[in-house]
């Protein structure tokens, strides 16, 4: 009996971030080969993250040799499934429609798996963009990340989109102990404003002002805010001493930050899903990150984690000071994360999930 074909197009690392990863993930699933013929069109045009979203000759240049080779894929390997992890805004989405409408120029079924928002704001920008983006999914299967990002599409796409929230390896038995005196706080993404890491560096200066005891540990790469600009400004407001800003950390380093911490913090304006959250839970810690995307999907508020307003530092402040003042209810909230870590967020769910997509599609049986 023949197995159904799969083709996968992806953007894989490098640049590393939350996509890329749950990208590479995806192809790694050593359960296809099993089930199905499987190939893999890497979308390489960005090395860095500064990368992204700048369109320049040489990436022109690579587009119409993507185009070429993935021409000649669908004639040859002639997949029942193009898994398409689509860019749907911004200039990326232009390129990415073209691509989109070659797939279907074949008759081939696509399932496009959503890792970014935005479709919305899009789609009321202008007639000819909400009109682009009604065809490019039209016809075609959507995977979003949480139920509250479904919103995204429903401006453009009828059919209910699939829900599948991004999952992780497990790769800790169980929680340590934690002793730390004072607490230690987490931020663990790059430094990007709209990630944050302004308005937890002025929440860090008040709890210093307010006389809470704590050390933070900042790990990530810079981007669009740099590690001298973050320790100019510990500097300035005396926190110095009790903040270190240490650069990216990955693997194991990247775990033991997460084993010594006690305390995760993502206050970011915009996400959708972060891996780092799903991480930090995995760790048993109490989170305290943004209500946007679909975070709330993830943190039931006061059970494992708090959610705060986006850009509000004092908001921050007083839910890091309720957390840094009782252990108790940081250890509480810790195992309430792991719990719900491993009921609905593990790399196997999400492999579950996925493969359960991919059946129901093959058989015709798309949301309606």
């Amino acid at each position: 009996m023949k197995r159904p074909k799969i083709l996968f197009i992806v953007q894989l690392p490098p640049p590393i971030h939350g996509v890329t990863i749950m990208n590479q993930h995806t192809i790694d699933n050593p359960g296809w080969r099993l089930k199905y013929d499987v190939r893999t069109l890497p979308l390489h045009f960005g090395q860095t993250l500064d990368d992204i979203g700048k369109i320049t000759m040489m990436k022109v240049v690579h587009m119409v040799g993507f185009m070429f080779k993935l021409c000649r894929i669908l004639i040859s390997f002639k997949p029942s499934i193009v898994y398409f992890t689509i860019v749907p805004t911004g200039k990326i989405f232009y390129r990415d429609a073209l691509f989109s409408a070659l797939i279907k120029l074949f008759n081939r079924r696509v399932v496009f798996h959503l890792h970014k928002r935005g479709i919305d704001e899009m789609a009321r920008d202008s007639r000819h963009k909400r009109w682009l983006l009604r065809r490019t999914f039209k016809g075609g299967a959507v995977v979003c990340l949480s139920e509250k990002l479904t919103a995204d599409i429903r401006t453009v796409y009828e059919p209910e989109p699939y829900v599948l929230p991004n999952g992780i390896e497990v790769v800790n038995s169980h929680v340590a102990e934690r002793h730390n005196i004072p607490p230690r706080i987490l931020y663990l993404s790059n430094l990007v404003i709209n990630k944050g890491i302004k308005v937890f560096l002025e929440s860090l200066a008040d709890l210093h002002k307010q006389g809470c005891r704590f050390q933070a540990r900042i790990v990530g790469g810079e981007v669009d805010y740099s590690i001298a600009e973050a320790k100019a400004f510990c500097a300035k407001t005396g926190i110095a001493h009790l903040v270190d800003v240490t650069g990216p950390k990955f693997g194991r380093d990247k775990f033991n930050e997460l084993e010594r911490a006690d305390i995760f913090v993502l206050p970011s304006f915009t996400e959708c899903v972060p891996l780092t959250i799903l991480e930090a839970m995995q760790f048993g810690l109490p989170v305290v990150a943004t209500s946007v995307g679909g975070i709330p999907d993830i943190l039931h508020e006061g059970v494992n984690g708090y959610l705060v307003p986006p850009g509000l530092s004092k908001d921050l402040t007083v839910r890091l000071k309720q957390l840094l003042e009782n252990k108790s209810l940081r250890i509480e909230m810790g195992h309430n994360a792991r719990d719900r870590f491993l009921k609905k967020f593990t790399i196997s769910k999400y492999y579950e999930g996925l493969t359960e997509i991919f059946e129901q599609v093959l058989e015709g049986k798309m949301h309606k």
